[in-house]
């Protein structure tokens, strides 16, 4: 046997050195026997998982065997020797064993055979698998490899964390923190009271978990009569919701005295003091005959008894017309009940009307009684009815058309035709017929009036023809502006710029700084308004010296008929040349020029007024031209009246002469009035 393995040594040694792979010397002897002497490599064969081949350096030395063979080393083969015998898969000799490519047992180590190899992560033996720890193919198990292994949930081999299967290959699940679709939102927490419950579901009132902002919740048990509202509110008195069993009633902002349901929300009774909306009265008691009823009704009429303000009380039987009515009063017209004993044969109360069928007087309406019935007469003039007057007998008005003549009308032919004697507006064809005819400027028939668009004489209403029109306040078909009623058909007054009697001025405007003030009265110092235009810097309404404004209002010349006059304030009895030369003035050299200035009455009404004097005198004065009274002018400017001069010579005369020349202001003094330049 021993031969035998030799032999297979031989051969196997043979065929090693015709591949080359062993560096060996082969001698062969006389009796055909051969002797093989080298070093040989130890090969691993290949890892069946890896394809690896793993080499050693053993060195064997073996005796071909012949009819007579002979061994160098009697060495009995073995596992662990390095040379891979028979039987053999590997043998790295002192490097077999665990863990190793070749085992100690010389079979080459694959996946699957318990050990773990150098190549290999794991190897669980027969408890490799996909789904255990050490896979199929000898790795690690591990999360992302697409095998759900030990401990994990699931393994979708991906990196997106918001799937059904997380990153830690965890199934999602409500509370991992970690939004599935199927989740609404997932906080990681299991607080129900913050934003997202632990059903990962957003707070919501009625989820019965008590959530930001809301005072309760009671889940389905949430109700408007419950202490939870469908608002999540508490139950509260004054929130509008009636809490069943604690509140008896719930308005809201309507809760309140004298409102159904009170502060309380306590429904409004009859015995609770607080007058409701359907009592007339709550004195908190059960006692009668203290005005408010047990059941709070006013106790008055119908009690039998004749209480203030009733004029009666039969105890409200059912008869108005027994002398005292159900509403405790006297039968009286206008009550609204109908009392034949007292005379009455109707009575609507507040609907009686002379216009209706029951007169205010409480008779039936009829034709003939004086009374106008709406909608059924048109008229009723009592016992003047008439076909032939306003008011025809069956109380219909009498118009044109209807074949009676009445009052108004010319003729009555009952026509509509205007080619006849009798026009459709029952008058001859004449003015007012509703026709303009010749000669006529309008004709509104009936509605011609004087006061109107139209006249009775068919004449357009124009301003002067003696009628007021809608347009118009006056009309005394004049021209003249004088009188009370102006050409423009306006009322005279101060201000409309036309001189009326009783107006001494009229500028049209409202200006008291002007010539003329809004009384209509000239400007004239001491009138109390400063009037620039006639030399005025100030007027305080008096002629007072020395209390700021002086007599003269600031100074003693104004501008009149387009020339400046002037007196001198500090003397009387001084003719013009003097006047003018108080001011560093002369007189106006032209003559003609001044007694043009002065010598009508309107020129000399403005003179006097501009000075404050009321009144005038006109004559051919030799030397007044202008001059005032005679008279005392202590603290006064001028006195009595203007006088103005028809003299022509006069302005000549007046230079150097006056009347009371040199005169001084005392009871005869008097002043000139001079055109100063």
């Amino acid at each position: 046997m021993k031969r035998s393995w030799l032999g297979t040594v031989g051969a196997f040694v043979l065929m090693v050195v015709g591949c080359g792979e062993t560096d060996a010397t082969t001698t062969e002897t006389s009796n055909g026997s051969a002797t093989s002497t080298g070093t040989e490599t130890g090969t691993t064969a290949p890892d069946p998982t890896t394809g690896t081949t793993t080499t050693g350096t053993p060195t064997t030395t073996m005796m071909v065997p012949t009819g007579t063979s002979t061994t160098t080393g009697d060495v009995e083969p073995e596992c662990g020797d390095g040379t891979i015998d028979d039987g053999e898969a590997c043998d790295d000799g002192a490097d077999n064993g665990p863990g190793k490519s070749c085992n100690a047992q010389c079979a080459l180590n694959v996946c699957g055979d318990g050990d773990p190899g150098p190549d290999e992560a794991c190897d669980n033996g027969a408890m490799n698998g996909d789904m255990n720890s050490c896979k199929s193919d000898c790795t690690q198990a591990s999360c992302g490899d697409g095998v759900v292994g030990p401990g994990e949930g699931c393994d979708d081999g991906n990196q997106v964390d918001d799937d059904d299967c997380t990153n830690s290959c965890a199934l999602a699940n409500c509370g991992d923190g970690i939004v599935a679709p199927t989740e609404a939102c997932d906080d990681g927490n299991q607080d129900n009271t913050d934003a997202c419950t632990n059903n990962c579901t957003l707070a919501a009132c009625g989820d019965g978990f008590v959530g930001p902002d809301e005072g309760c919740d009671a889940g389905p048990d949430n109700s408007n009569t419950g202490a939870c509202t469908l608002e999540c509110k508490e139950n509260v008195c004054g929130d509008g919701f009636a809490q069943a069993g604690i509140e008896e009633c719930d308005e809201g902002a309507n809760n309140g005295p004298g409102a159904v349901c009170n502060a309380m929300c306590l429904l409004n009774v009859c015995g609770d003091v607080d007058k409701g909306p359907d009592e007339e009265c709550d004195d908190g008691n059960m006692t009668s005959g203290d005005g408010c009823s047990p059941t709070c009704k006013l106790e008055g009429c119908g009690n039998a008894i004749v209480d203030p303000n009733e004029d009666c009380d039969d105890g409200k039987d059912g008869d108005n017309d027994d002398g005292c009515t159900d509403v405790c009063k006297l039968p009286a017209c206008g009550d609204g009940f109908e009392s034949p004993s007292v005379g009455e044969e109707c009575d609507l109360g507040a609907g009686n009307s002379d216009s209706g069928v029951c007169t205010a007087g409480c008779k039936d309406a009829e034709c003939g009684d004086g009374l106008v019935q709406a909608n059924v007469e048109q008229c009723d003039d009592g016992p003047n009815n008439a076909n032939g007057n306003a008011c025809k007998a069956d109380c219909s008005l009498n118009v044109c058309g209807d074949g009676f003549v009445g009052p108004g009308e010319g003729c009555d032919d009952g026509n509509q035709s205007n080619a006849d004697m009798c026009t459709n507006v029952c008058k001859p064809a004449s003015c007012g017929d509703g026709f303009v005819q010749a000669g006529e400027q309008c004709d509104l028939g009936l509605l011609n009036s004087n006061q109107g668009l139209c006249t009775l004489a068919c004449q357009n209403a124009v301003c002067g023809d003696g009628f007021v029109a809608p347009t118009e306040q006056c009309d005394d078909a004049n021209q003249n502006n004088d009188d009370a009623c102006t050409n423009t058909c306006k009322n005279a007054a101060c201000g409309d710029g036309f001189l009326q009697p009783g107006e001494q001025c009229d500028d049209g405007n409202a200006s008291n700084t002007d010539g003329c003030t809004n009384a209509c009265a000239p400007a004239k110092c001491g009138d109390g308004f400063v009037q620039p235009g006639i030399g005025e810097t100030c007027d305080d309404g008096n002629n007072i010296p020395n209390d700021g404004c002086n007599p003269g209002c600031g100074t003693t010349c104004r501008s009149v008929n387009g020339l400046n006059w002037c007196y001198n304030p500090t003397a009387c009895g001084q003719p013009c040349n003097a006047v003018c030369a108080h001011f560093g003035l002369t007189p106006v050299p032209d003559p003609n020029v001044w007694f043009a200035a002065q010598d009508t009455q309107p020129e000399c009404q403005a003179l006097a007024s501009a000075f404050g004097l009321a009144t005038i005198a006109m004559n051919s004065w030799t030397y007044a031209c202008l001059e005032d009274d005679a008279g005392d002018h202590t603290n006064t400017p001028l006195v009595g009246s203007m006088y103005c001069s028809t003299y022509a010579g006069c302005p000549n005369e007046h230079l150097n002469n006056m009347d009371q020349i040199g005169i001084a202001c005392n009871a005869n003094g008097r002043r000139s009035i001079c055109p100063c330049q």
